[in-house]
């Protein structure tokens, strides 16, 4: 694949995130609260839980975030990226500070 081609898959991917972000997310959301799910949903999926607990702006919101999908391969581990990317992904959304956790 050209990336070309990746650019092109990638938008189409976002879109159906960013379509279903609006479908499912009931409160507005800023800039970075947005980026931040959008990460979350293209890279683990739609979570039921995670949208509730945005959508009702609850205190454990990032408790959970940063403690689901984390495993990976049917690992009972978390895998170290894993646990990173979520707490990046967590804070974003709580804070709008972006900072990678290696």
């Amino acid at each position: 694949h050209t990336l070309e081609d990746a650019e092109k898959q990638l938008t189409a991917d976002l879109r159906s995130v960013d379509l279903l972000i609006a479908r499912k997310v009931t409160i507005m959301l800023t800039d970075y609260q947005l980026e931040a799910l959008r990460s979350f949903y293209y890279n683990c999926g739609y979570s039921e839980t995670l949208t509730k607990l945005i959508n009702t702006n609850s205190p454990t919101l990032s408790a959970w975030w940063t403690s689901h999908y984390i495993t990976g391969q049917g690992n009972r581990k978390p895998l170290p990226g894993l646990v990173a990317r979520r707490k990046t992904e967590a804070l974003l959304f709580t804070t709008g500070k972006l900072k990678f956790f290696n």
